[in-house]
């Protein structure tokens, strides 16, 4: 019988593992792999949001949010994504552009730092394209040419992950995607850094204190899911209902209302609702004020 271990991917461990300063040699070698960054600008990584999970999460939803700044100051942004969103795609633009924007003061100049995504998601994001890994910059396709890697998204998809390893960077996904101790195992002797990483989280899946968070975090995701479920569930009802009497399309219409006024009743955060509904900022507002 396998045994059990807590996911690497869950907020809970991937915080423990690379948010902790004591553990910069791993997240180094992840970085050098997922990105190609040289090995100089990785002596001097520093780890902006170093914050354990907390005791008892808020009941959010949420990702992996880990930044990192380099030796020359470039901001690299890592998450892991374990639910899909219709937004996806739009979130990481404004968090990127956000990035960007907040580099320039008052009177300076635009001399901005390059900003890097790095995203891993449990699911399929990329459907167009059966590559497990993607790298996305401001390019014209017609011209070959790049016009700048300021900016900067990679994409890491672990159910495309191909049975056999291709790049060293396989085994760190593989590593992210193991539920079991045996398939930590697999990827254990791929790096002396991969083999520390297996086993402190061997270490942490004995820890009760980490299980206990590992346990809380499941537990909001659980209840994050259910209210959104609730939510789209009366919102669709009430759009049913209306729409009978008023024609099919404003029942929809009205239905995507109802969804957004019942999030925004239970104080949900309009970026969230953006995600689950699909609807832009500015859509959102203006059925806020239907």
């Amino acid at each position: 019988m396998s045994e059990s271990i807590l996911p690497p991917k869950s907020n809970t461990v991937f915080q423990l593992l690379f948010g902790d300063p004591r553990n910069i040699d791993l997240l180094a070698d992840f970085l050098k792999a997922a990105i190609d960054i040289p090995e100089d600008e990785c002596r001097d990584i520093v780890i902006v949001n170093p914050n354990l999970p907390r005791e008892y999460p808020d009941r959010k939803l949420g990702i992996v949010d880990l930044r990192v700044t380099t030796r020359t100051g470039q901001i690299i942004h890592v998450e892991i994504q374990r639910n899909p969103f219709p937004a996806m795609r739009d979130r990481i633009i404004f968090y990127d552009a956000n990035m960007l924007a907040g580099q320039i003061g008052e009177g300076k100049d635009y001399m901005l730092k390059r900003v890097v995504t790095i995203l891993i998601t449990d699911y399929v994001l990329i459907s167009e394209s059966p590559f497990y890994h993607h790298r996305f910059t401001l390019y014209d396709s017609g011209a070959s040419v790049e016009f700048t890697d300021l900016l900067e998204i990679r994409t890491f998809e672990l159910p495309k992950l191909p049975e056999s390893p291709d790049v060293y960077l396989w085994n760190w996904l593989r590593f992210f995607r193991a539920e079991t101790k045996e398939e930590l195992e697999m990827v254990a002797n791929a790096s002396p850094v991969i083999r520390k990483a297996t086993a402190k989280v061997k270490k942490l899946s004995k820890d009760e204190r980490a299980r206990l968070l590992h346990l809380n975090e499941v537990m909001a995701r659980m209840y994050e899911l259910s209210m959104r479920d609730g939510a789209m569930q009366e919102g669709i009802e009430k759009g049913r209902t209306e729409g009978r009497a008023e024609g099919r399309t404003e029942g929809r219409a009205e239905g995507l209302t109802s969804v957004v006024l019942n999030m925004l009743q239970r104080n949900r955060p309009v970026a969230e609702i953006a995600e689950y509904t699909g609807l832009s900022l500015d859509e959102i507002k203006k059925r806020a004020r239907c």
